[in-house]
Formats: structure tokens, C-alpha cells, sequence
């Protein structure tokens, strides 16, 4: 979310109506995408999509790496993939980036010139805000509507688990065998971590977190349960710090405070948005802040990256339970 305008969600500096659009979906045998064969699917705007399947696919970066670890390669994808220093962004996930063609990779940056000359047959987006899809700009949600069909999978108030059942859904949709072996075995490594963290959690129960995306300017204290990754580590038995204040406007997902008031919420631990677009913790980004070094979280070393646009698959998500597992064990 752009922080002048949609917040803490994006970290980086909609099509509103519901209605029919035909574009090509779902058939239970298919094991392959491919062209050739019909699907039907409605997504969370209530949009019903039908016709001949799709093959040549547009999506917003989270949405193109949840598919691609589903076997649903996209020809083009908007939102951050790559660092300024070329690196590939976490949210790009196992997408090849030598394959697909950007349009964009920041907030409000998409070349619609370059999403036309792809023929695109259908375009994927997630949704953090009602009827919002993300990184498609608002000055050009009519013409890109016009040119291709589009699918909004809405993520807001929902867990890890249940948006990694959205993305199975529609990946089945577009024809992908979403029980092959790799899939069915990363599901298995999955549950095996989500058990470790639970075990964890546990030990870990009487400790305060505290979830930050950290600015130059401002803080944004987060509201665990609106995002999905918290939302399931909460559900684990974490107990998170409340924002008392989150921005309504702004879906809930936050409190914005300044630096100055950052000790307002006590906690025992911090868990602090890695993101490109948020503070790093070097000496150019938290370590020069000075109210952040008085934190007795801080002091103590009890700190642990968050990612809140994690791709939504097994094969991401994954490591990030392994990652907070290990911290909580050596924290409780």
C-alpha cells in the first residue's frame, strides 16, 4: 500500500463494478494449463469468467509467484520483482524473471503499451482493500479492463493457509495438476514446519511482539490479524500487540505514530517488516534511529524479519515458519 495514500501494505514507493466477463477456466480433469479446453470461475468481486481457458496471463507480482510454484507460468507480471541493485525482490518468489516481461515495478507504474503487445488473455491481481486490485493504477483501471478480463483475489482478513487455498483454487481453474509429486511434497514440508511452530509458540506464549513497518518519517505499528501471515501466526498461539488506533480508512491493517512515540507499545520482542521499502536495520536505516535503540527489544536482540507480502504457497511460506520458529525457540 503506497504509504501517502494506501498505507502500510505496499512498503514500496480497481476495478470497482462487479459484473460478467467472458475470457476462458475449470475442468476437474485437466492436468496440464493449456489452451484448447473451457473453464468457469468466479472471483472475490463476484465476477464470473468464462469461456475458452487462458494461457497468456498478466499478474501482479504476489499473484504470479503463488501460481508459478502451482505450475501457472505468467508472460508478464507488475509490481516489485528486483531491487534497484538488479537482485530479485522475496515477493517475486520462484518466478523466472529472464521469462516474463515487467510492466511496472513500483507503486503506480504500469506500461500499458507493453500489456497490450503481450495479447493478454487474462489479469490477475490480489485485492488488500474492497474492489481495489493492487499495483493496477487507478487512472488506468478502465482501459486495462478493456483490454483483457481480470481476476481480484481478495486477501484482506484472511489467513496464510486459506489464501493458499485461493491460489490452488484458481490454479486448478486455469488447468494446472495441483497434486503433483513436488507440490504434494512441499505441502508435507509445510505442515511439518507449521507443527514445529506451534510447539514453539507455546514456549513462547507469555512474550509480547510487537509488528512495525519502519519509515524515515513516521511507524507503522500493524494490526496482526488483518494481514496473513500474522493473522495465522496468531493463530498459533503468538500473542501480538494491538494497535489501539489502527487507520478504518485504510482497511485496519494499521497505526501510524511517530518515532518519538514508538515506546507507546511495550513488547518483548519486535518483528520488523523486511521489505525494500521499509527501514533495513543498518546504521543508514534503524540503527540511526535513536528512539528505535532505546527499545528493550532492540537492546536485547530480540528481533525477527517479517514479511507480510509473502507469495502465497507452501514453498514460501515455508521458510518463514522455519525462520520464526528458530527465533522463538532461542527468544522464550
Amino acid at each position: 500500500m503506497h504509504l501517502s495514500r494506501r498505507g502500510f501494505l505496499a512498503g514500496t514507493a480497481a476495478l470497482g463494478a462487479t459484473g460478467l466477463l467472458t475470457a476462458c477456466g475449470y475442468q476437474d480433469e485437466a492436468p496440464t494449463q493449456g489452451a484448447g479446453t473451457t473453464w468457469s470461475f468466479t472471483d472475490d468481486r463476484g465476477r464470473k469468467l468464462e469461456g475458452e481457458r487462458p494461457t497468456r496471463i498478466v499478474a501482479q507480482v504476489t499473484a504470479a509467484a503463488a501460481l508459478w510454484d502451482l505450475g501457472v507460468k505468467s508472460v508478464g507480471i507488475f509490481g516489485p520483482s528486483k531491487f534497484a541493485d538488479g537482485k530479485p525482490d522475496p515477493q517475486a518468489g520462484g518466478v523466472d524473471l529472464n521469462t516474463v516481461t515487467s510492466l511496472g515495478n513500483v507503486w503506480n507504474e504500469f506500461n500499458f503499451d507493453k500489456f497490450v503487445s503481450l495479447n493478454p488473455q487474462l489479469l490477475i491481481s490480489v485485492m488488500y482493500l474492497k474492489e481495489q486490485m493492487w499495483y493496477v493504477p487507478d487512472t488506468q483501471t478502465e482501459k486495462i479492463d478493456k483490454a483483457a478480463p481480470s481476476v481480484g483475489i481478495r486477501l484482506q482478513d484472511i489467513s496464510m493457509p486459506e489464501g493458499i487455498a485461493k491460489f490452488i483454487s484458481l490454479a486448478k481453474a486455469l488447468g494446472a495438476d495441483t497434486e503433483t509429486p513436488a507440490i504434494r511434497a512441499a505441502k508435507e514440508e509445510y505442515e511439518k514446519a507449521d507443527a514445529a511452530l506451534g510447539e514453539a509458540a507455546k514456549k513462547a506464549a507469555g512474550l509480547k511482539i510487537l509488528l512495525v513497518s519502519a519509515q524515515k518519517d513516521a511507524v507503522y505499528v500493524s494490526n496482526a490479524p488483518k494481514f496473513a501471515t500474522s493473522k495465522h501466526y496468531q493463530s498459533k498461539g503468538l500473542n501480538f500487540v494491538t494497535p489501539e488506533a489502527p487507520d478504518e480508512s485504510q482497511g485496519g491493517y494499521y497505526q501510524q505514530i511517530s518515532w518519538e512515540n514508538i515506546g507507546k507499545y511495550p513488547a518483548d520482542v519486535i518483528m520488523y517488516d523486511n521489505r525494500g521499502g521499509s527501514l533495513s536495520l543498518g546504521p543508514d536505516g534503524l540503527g540511526g534511529v535513536p528512539t528505535w535503540a532505546q527499545l528493550p527489544a532492540v537492546k536485547a536482540g530480540k528481533l525477527i524479519p517479517w514479511n507480510n507480502e509473502t507469495p502465497f504457497s507452501y514453498q514460501r511460506f515455508t521458510p518463514q515458519l522455519t525462520e520464526l520458529t528458530a527465533a522463538l525457540n532461542k527468544f522464550a
